[in-house]
């Protein structure tokens, strides 16, 4: 049997769940606890060091190398399969992935871009790494995500329909995981998705619903119809952690590339950017790193900065708000008035400012909290932001609009984990303008070989961001992702 040390637990109430359990995607107290952020992690023992493999882990499959690391390798062997098996599996299903998209999964590429960082003012020693998720499956990074979800499955579960609400690069990608493992898929799209998009999802056979807002209904629409097809029986083939805790670990391999990359090269890297919408990739990565700080830890810990744009940015207004009860737990002040679902005025005004003034404030107290992190005031604080979930996070109130538009999620459904992260590690939340993700866009075009999306190259604008207030020292090194290709 395999050991008692693999389950998975709710971040929010801390209900156990049996990790091999294929039916179970997220926490059973979700309903009857609202106000609770409910969001199932995988909890196992790892035991052997990213970088001391087997040469078979040497494989350029990230689902073959990183296997040990997997829930859903551990649920095959369990289900009285053998490694051989879970490889030919892989084997098989990867052979579909290249002959539906022309691609099968293996690492993706992480270049240090000296043109780009000269384009952006980095010293000439300064490394700018990017890692680049244009030419994985699909285009972009969703399919390592919902890769992971498939591998845990039962073959029974094939014979559900499959959801998931997406516009662009998620439906994509399900789509084609979906088509290879023989899946049918249900996608729940707006009003104003791509048609080319639209009609790549009709090609693969999957069944399109298309939703548009209803009039004093909060939160996305696509995704509120999805989960109505959830309780109607359907598989949550999302990549919104609450709805599927699944979906993290597939997208942890990419992380588990970086590290590997640095650890192999003598790398060090001091600010690691990535962009938010829902917040599985950021989720991903972040989960990634503390595992990796807890068995190998990196010769340096990056700060974990995340960027949302001016069209939504709740993941700011989350960790704005959190920093607030730790301030006030840390210096005995009086425990803020935290309304739910509702804005204290201020709170637009300082997301949006951006002077070097204003991000140097915001450093100087993300100091503070790493180096108090371990501390009970920090800690209890925490606690209280998992168990009241409604005073931190809910669903942005306008329309959201912009040229990134892959991160327009009403809600950063992962936003937990991306919070406590950005808080261990020194990090901060930007919000970037129109104008710089155009700029950004632009830049990635014209001082690189990677063709990223407005969405892809959202990171981006948020490195230009601390660049311009001043916030990088000149022997540091920076890191992002570029994660949809210009379709």
């Amino acid at each position: 049997m395999i050991p008692q040390h693999h389950y998975m637990s709710c971040i929010g109430c801390g209900t156990r769940v049996h990790a091999y359990d294929s039916a179970t995607f997220s926490c059973p107290n979700r309903e009857c606890m609202p106000e609770v952020n409910h969001i199932l992690q995988k909890k196992h023992v790892v035991t052997t060091p990213l970088w001391q493999r087997s040469k078979l882990e040497d494989s350029n499959n990230p689902f073959v190398r990183y296997r040990h690391r997997l829930l859903g390798y551990h649920r095959c062997l369990n289900s009285h399969h053998t490694d051989i098996d879970y490889l030919e599996r892989i084997a098989r299903l990867d052979g579909a992935l290249q002959a539906i998209d022309g691609t099968g999964f293996a690492e993706t590429p992480l270049t240090i871009e000296t043109n780009l960082a000269n384009a952006i003012g980095l010293d000439p020693l300064q490394k700018l790494f990017v890692k680049d998720e244009t030419h994985n499956v699909a285009g972009s990074h969703k399919a390592r995500h919902l890769f992971g979800v498939l591998l845990n499955l039962s073959p029974a579960s094939l014979k559900a329909p499959f959801a998931i609400a997406s516009c662009g690069n998620a439906a994509l990608a399900a789509a084609v995981v979906c088509k290879a493992a023989g899946a049918q898929l249900e996608v729940f799209i707006p009003t104003d998705a791509e048609p080319s998009v639209v009609e790549r999802l009709k090609t693969l056979g999957a069944n399109l619903h298309i939703c548009e807002r209803r009039e004093g209904e909060l939160g996305d629409p696509c995704y509120l119809r999805s989960l109505e097809a959830v309780a109607n029986g359907a598989i949550p083939f999302t990549c919104q952690g609450p709805d599927n805790g699944l979906t993290i670990e597939g997208g942890e391999t990419l992380a588990y590339e970086i590290f590997d990359r640095w650890h192999a090269e003598n790398q060090t890297c001091h600010h690691m950017f990535v962009q938010v919408g829902g917040g599985a990739l950021a989720s991903s990565s972040a989960q990634a790193l503390a595992e990796v700080m807890r068995h190998e830890p990196l010769a340096v810990l990056p700060r974990f900065h995340t960027v949302q744009t001016r069209g939504a940015f709740p993941l700011a207004r989350a960790y704005d708000r959190l920093v607030r009860v730790i301030d006030a737990r840390l210096h005995d002040k009086p425990f803020p008035q935290l309304n739910a679902y509702q804005d204290d005025l201020s709170f637009e005004q300082r997301a949006n400012d951006h002077s070097a003034e204003n991000i140097a404030q915001l450093l100087v107290m993300a100091d503070c909290i790493r180096a108090a992190w371990d501390s009970t005031a920090v800690q209890s604080a925490v606690r209280y932001a998992a168990a009241n979930k409604h005073l931190f996070m809910w669903p942005w109130e306008d329309a959201p609009h912009s040229i990134a538009h892959g991160i327009l999620d009403d809600e950063t459904y992962d936003w937990y984990n991306i919070v406590c992260t950005m808080l261990r590690t020194g990090g901060i939340p930007l919000v970037a303008d129109e104008t710089l993700l155009a700029d950004a866009h632009k830049l990635a075009h014209t001082h690189t070989q990677i063709t990223p999306s407005a969405t892809g190259s959202a990171g981006l604008a948020g490195l230009m961001l601390m660049k311009r207030a001043n916030a990088i020292a000149e022997f540091e090194n920076v890191a992002l992702y570029f994660t949809g290709i210009e379709r």
